[in-house]
């Protein structure tokens, strides 16, 4: 998968003066910006927007305090595939950084690109996540695994097969370029723009396969009114066919990324945020669910329409399922609590994942002295090997400690509470199931 990063224009084509750098903003209530939008998909709604003169202030929208708990519906329902696709192979973000207020480009710590115009180090702070993801063994990146493409509609649970295309943890960085386009300035744009900036990025890149193109705008610009005191958002996804279809146009999955940091601490969950901490759960929001649902919504929505970053993104950080902070080789990033159907029974939100994918089996049934075998299905998502270990099998049965074949004759009737233990020398996966043996 590739994310580019861009910057965006007004009506003309040019960039204009920039506005004050930071927006003076007050609490107030606002509803969720994708409701019935026909393009912002997985908007993250701003904590609080600003208040136009003469109008009273509401308080601040609230947020749940668990992953368990329900916020509306959002927490109570899985999320199911819509037949489409997901981003298959090892992800691949590109940035573009789009105008010209970006200012003079050099190369700064860890060889990132930075620039005179960006104050809050926004830029280098992608380029360091997106190149670090996947690294120091980090589980936020496996809770995505778990979705696929290439099974029924309304599919909840992959399985683990090889006709099944499940989305990738990271084998390589994940960063796959990043251009500045200062081609063109604004201190505002329209969502047409912005697609049309994705377009672009397509272009540069030569539009690999799987690519997704982040667009995000300089300081103190206003790209698709994300500033509005009614609908204000700290970022969206959608792909480029919704304004620009057919022809030579790339149809190409983008995020609209807005310069976050100028609306201070608006976008984290957290109470006491760092400086780019609502930055980095922003475009963790938005890469969770161009992977899952590249073209909204034919991948994994809920049937209210919500993807698998939306149902969480109204938790406390630091809170069960909500934002965490990770430790990378390119430094430590907060990240936002995600979905995950194999959560329990019902599903719900977190922010780490065993790298080790399994399908439970469900309850089994046997015959006492009657032989039966039964496959565990499991797959790391690291590539490594696997060896598995059980404990309560009836007597009899055995699990074969390479396949995960357990097997054997059954001679003893009763009830069995079975744990199978799958490891791949540094993290584990237990599957717990019963086992009723008959005469």
């Amino acid at each position: 998968m590739v994310l580019v990063v861009g910057l965006l224009t007004d009506a003309t084509g040019g960039i204009a003066t920039a506005a004050p750098a930071r927006v003076p903003r007050e609490a107030a209530t606002l509803s969720d910006p994708t409701a019935g939008h026909p393009y912002r998909h997985g908007a993250i709604p701003l904590r609080s927007s600003p208040v136009a003169p003469g109008t009273t202030n509401r308080p601040q929208q609230p947020i749940n305090t668990t992953g368990r708990a329900a916020e509306g519906s959002l927490l109570r329902d899985p999320v199911s595939f819509g037949g489409g696709s997901v981003v298959t192979g090892s992800p691949k973000v590109y940035l573009v950084f789009w105008g010209s207020q970006w200012g003079i480009q050099s190369r700064g710590t860890g060889g990132y690109d930075v620039y005179s115009g960006d104050r809050d180090g926004f830029a280098p702070n992608l380029q360091a996540f997106f190149d670090g993801l996947g690294t120091n063994n980090e589980s936020w990146s496996a809770i995505l695994t778990q979705y696929c493409q290439g099974v029924p509609v309304g599919t909840k649970i992959c399985p683990l097969s090889a006709s099944t295309i499940h989305v990738a943890y990271p084998s390589t960085t994940v960063l796959g370029g990043v251009w500045e386009d200062t081609s063109t300035s604004f201190t505002a744009a329209t969502g047409e723009q912005i697609a049309q900036e994705g377009a672009n990025a397509a272009r540069h890149f030569s539009d690999p396969p799987g690519a997704e193109y982040v667009i995000v705008s300089p300081t103190g610009t206003d790209p698709d009114q994300w500033l509005s005191p009614r609908n204000g958002y700290c970022a969206y996804h959608d792909n480029t066919g919704d304004f620009l279809g057919g022809g030579s146009v790339p149809n190409v999955p983008y995020t609209n990324l807005p310069y976050v940091p100028d609306v201070g601490t608006e976008c984290s969950s957290f109470s006491h945020p760092g400086a780019l901490d609502g930055a980095d759960e922003t475009i963790s929001h938005e890469y969770a669910e161009v992977l899952t649902d590249p073209f909204p919504s034919s991948g994994w929505t809920d049937r209210h329409g919500s993807e698998i970053a939306d149902k969480c993104e109204n938790l406390i950080g630091g809170q069960p399922g909500g934002s965490t902070y990770v430790s990378l080789a390119t430094g430590t990033f907060a990240v936002q609590g995600i979905w995950a159907n194999d959560l329990g029974k019902r599903g719900g939100c977190e922010n780490a994942h065993s790298p080790i994918l399994t399908v439970n089996p469900g309850k089994q049934k046997g015959v006492d002295g009657t032989p039966l075998s039964l496959q565990i299905s499991a797959s790391d998502v690291r590539g490594r090997t696997l060896t598995y270990t059980a404990a309560g099998l009836p007597a009899g049965l055995a699990i074969n400690d390479a396949s995960g074949i357990i097997s054997g004759t059954p001679v003893e009737r009763g009830r069995s509470a079975t744990t199978v233990a799958v490891s791949d020398g540094s993290a584990t996966a237990t599957v717990d199931f019963t086992w009723m043996v008959k005469r």
